[in-house]
Protein backbone atom coordinates (compact mmCIF):
# COMPACT_ATOMS: atom_id res chain seq x y z
CA UNK A 1 0.00 0.00 0.00
CA UNK A 2 2.87 2.14 0.82
CA UNK A 3 4.63 1.91 -2.08
CA UNK A 4 1.22 2.83 -4.23
CA UNK A 5 0.97 6.14 -2.25
CA UNK A 6 4.12 6.60 -3.10
CA UNK A 7 3.86 6.60 -6.64
CA UNK A 8 0.86 8.55 -6.32
CA UNK A 9 2.51 11.10 -4.36
CA UNK A 10 4.96 11.32 -7.45
CA UNK A 11 2.82 12.19 -9.51
CA UNK A 12 1.11 14.46 -7.37
CA UNK A 13 4.54 16.41 -7.24
CA UNK A 14 5.04 15.98 -11.00
CA UNK A 15 1.65 18.15 -11.93
CA UNK A 16 1.76 20.61 -8.75
CA UNK A 17 5.04 21.82 -10.86
CA UNK A 18 2.84 23.32 -13.54
CA UNK A 19 -0.22 24.75 -11.54
CA UNK A 20 0.87 28.02 -11.51
CA UNK A 21 1.14 28.25 -15.14
CA UNK A 22 -2.74 29.08 -15.61
CA UNK A 23 -4.90 31.21 -13.62
CA UNK A 24 -8.91 31.27 -13.01
CA UNK A 25 -10.88 34.47 -11.80
CA UNK A 26 -12.13 32.56 -8.83
CA UNK A 27 -10.95 33.88 -5.34
CA UNK A 28 -12.24 31.33 -3.68
CA UNK A 29 -9.60 27.99 -2.22
CA UNK A 30 -10.53 25.22 -0.83
CA UNK A 31 -8.72 22.47 0.56
CA UNK A 32 -9.21 19.02 -0.48
CA UNK A 33 -8.37 16.36 1.81
CA UNK A 34 -7.85 13.31 0.61
CA UNK A 35 -8.29 9.84 3.03
CA UNK A 36 -7.50 6.17 2.70
CA UNK A 37 -8.62 3.35 4.72
CA UNK A 38 -5.27 1.88 6.16
CA UNK A 39 -6.71 -1.64 5.68
CA UNK A 40 -7.10 -1.26 2.35
CA UNK A 41 -5.49 -3.97 0.37
CA UNK A 42 -3.18 -3.68 -2.64
CA UNK A 43 -4.34 -4.16 -5.92
CA UNK A 44 -3.02 -6.50 -8.34
CA UNK A 45 -0.32 -4.66 -10.57
CA UNK A 46 -2.55 -3.85 -13.49
CA UNK A 47 -4.85 -2.11 -11.25
CA UNK A 48 -1.82 -0.33 -9.83
CA UNK A 49 -0.78 1.12 -13.58
CA UNK A 50 -4.84 2.08 -14.13
CA UNK A 51 -5.12 4.14 -10.73
CA UNK A 52 -2.26 5.91 -11.03
CA UNK A 53 -3.05 6.55 -14.87
CA UNK A 54 -6.59 7.80 -13.16
CA UNK A 55 -4.50 10.24 -10.38
CA UNK A 56 -2.37 11.32 -13.32
CA UNK A 57 -5.37 12.51 -15.04
CA UNK A 58 -7.15 13.86 -12.11
CA UNK A 59 -4.32 16.01 -10.87
CA UNK A 60 -3.16 16.75 -14.88
CA UNK A 61 -6.56 17.68 -15.48
CA UNK A 62 -6.73 20.39 -12.06
CA UNK A 63 -3.55 22.01 -12.72
CA UNK A 64 -4.31 22.49 -17.12
CA UNK A 65 -7.35 24.01 -15.86
CA UNK A 66 -5.40 26.33 -13.29
CA UNK A 67 -7.79 24.54 -10.34
CA UNK A 68 -4.77 22.95 -8.79
CA UNK A 69 -3.32 25.59 -6.40
CA UNK A 70 -0.86 22.94 -4.72
CA UNK A 71 -0.90 19.40 -3.56
CA UNK A 72 0.89 17.82 -0.71
CA UNK A 73 1.01 14.28 0.06
CA UNK A 74 2.34 13.96 3.76
CA UNK A 75 4.50 11.00 5.23
CA UNK A 76 3.10 8.15 7.30
CA UNK A 77 5.42 9.20 9.72
CA UNK A 78 4.39 11.66 12.67
CA UNK A 79 3.49 13.32 16.09
CA UNK A 80 0.48 13.36 17.85
CA UNK A 81 -0.40 16.09 20.61
CA UNK A 82 -3.51 15.74 22.01
CA UNK A 83 -5.76 17.38 24.62
CA UNK A 84 -4.42 20.36 27.48
CA UNK A 85 -2.01 17.88 28.88
CA UNK A 86 -0.46 17.70 25.65
CA UNK A 87 -0.07 14.24 25.34
CA UNK A 88 1.85 12.69 22.77
CA UNK A 89 1.98 10.06 20.69
CA UNK A 90 4.55 8.67 17.61
CA UNK A 91 2.26 8.83 14.90
CA UNK A 92 0.02 9.79 12.68
CA UNK A 93 -3.40 10.63 13.37
CA UNK A 94 -5.68 8.29 12.44
CA UNK A 95 -9.34 8.48 12.66
CA UNK A 96 -11.84 5.31 11.97
CA UNK A 97 -9.25 3.57 10.10
CA UNK A 98 -8.25 6.24 7.79
CA UNK A 99 -5.26 8.39 6.99
CA UNK A 100 -4.20 11.15 5.00
CA UNK A 101 -3.49 10.26 1.81
CA UNK A 102 -2.99 13.92 0.22
CA UNK A 103 -4.04 17.41 0.19
CA UNK A 104 -4.64 19.45 -2.20
CA UNK A 105 -5.37 23.44 -2.39
CA UNK A 106 -7.91 24.34 -5.09
CA UNK A 107 -9.34 27.12 -6.69
CA UNK A 108 -13.56 26.80 -7.12
CA UNK A 109 -16.37 29.54 -7.18
CA UNK A 110 -17.94 28.18 -3.86
CA UNK A 111 -18.51 24.79 -2.27
CA UNK A 112 -20.50 23.08 -5.02
CA UNK A 113 -17.68 23.24 -8.30
CA UNK A 114 -15.46 22.03 -5.28
CA UNK A 115 -17.75 19.18 -4.49
CA UNK A 116 -17.93 18.39 -8.63
CA UNK A 117 -14.28 18.35 -8.23
CA UNK A 118 -13.60 16.59 -5.59
CA UNK A 119 -16.15 13.89 -6.57
CA UNK A 120 -13.73 13.44 -9.83
CA UNK A 121 -10.82 11.89 -7.23
CA UNK A 122 -10.06 8.80 -7.40
CA UNK A 123 -9.45 7.62 -4.29
CA UNK A 124 -13.18 6.56 -4.64
CA UNK A 125 -12.18 4.06 -6.54
CA UNK A 126 -10.23 2.58 -2.79
CA UNK A 127 -13.43 3.69 -1.21
CA UNK A 128 -11.88 6.39 -0.08
CA UNK A 129 -13.24 9.65 1.25
CA UNK A 130 -12.71 13.80 0.63
CA UNK A 131 -13.52 16.22 2.96
CA UNK A 132 -13.62 19.57 0.99
CA UNK A 133 -12.97 22.67 3.45
CA UNK A 134 -13.62 26.53 2.25
CA UNK A 135 -10.21 28.44 3.30
CA UNK A 136 -10.31 31.33 5.46
CA UNK A 137 -7.03 33.82 5.04
CA UNK A 138 -6.06 34.17 8.64
CA UNK A 139 -3.26 36.46 7.71
CA UNK A 140 -5.53 39.74 6.91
Amino acid sequence: MKKLFFLISLVCASHCVFAQKNSVDSTRKFLLIVRYKSDTKMPDADMTKSYIQHWDAFIGGLAQSGKLVTGLRPSTDGRTIMGSAKTSKNAAHTKDGEEISSIFVIRAANLDEASSIAQKCPIFEMDGSVEIRPIINATN
